[in-house]
């Protein structure tokens, strides 16, 4: 019984530790590697666009209604007017794909691929 108990106090720190740390889906790790990992934010070039999880390619581009970008996002499907300053206009994508770093409704950045 206690050996049960101690087994159970080890497990829990661990997964608690697995549900803090997220990483990118296995499919876009070369795009971390290649491009997220050093992509820093237009609007505040110390910091960086990516914090393991939150960048992605997006399904979606369109023009919208003030001369702007909305884009879908891959994970929920969800459109999200990007802010001109979010908007990166000094390097292209690796994948001629645009992209996109966000949490929720908040952007850290935003790519046009060379699909514009």
């Amino acid at each position: 019984m206690l050996r049960g108990v101690y087994v159970l106090l080890l497990m829990f720190p661990t997964a608690a530790l697995a549900q803090e740390q997220h990483f990118h889906p296995p499919e876009h790790a070369a795009l971390h590697d290649e491009f997220y990992k050093n992509w820093m934010r237009p609007d505040n070039p110390k910091i960086s666009c990516c914090n393991l999880n939150d960048c992605a390619p997006v399904e979606h581009v369109r023009r919208n209604s003030y001369g702007g970008w909305d884009m879908q996002r891959s994970k929920d499907g969800a459109w999200i007017t990007i802010p001109p300053e979010k908007m990166e206009l000094n390097r292209d994508t690796p994948d001629g794909r645009s992209h996109m770093c966000s949490n929720g409704d908040l952007i850290f950045c935003a790519i046009l691929g060379s699909g514009g």
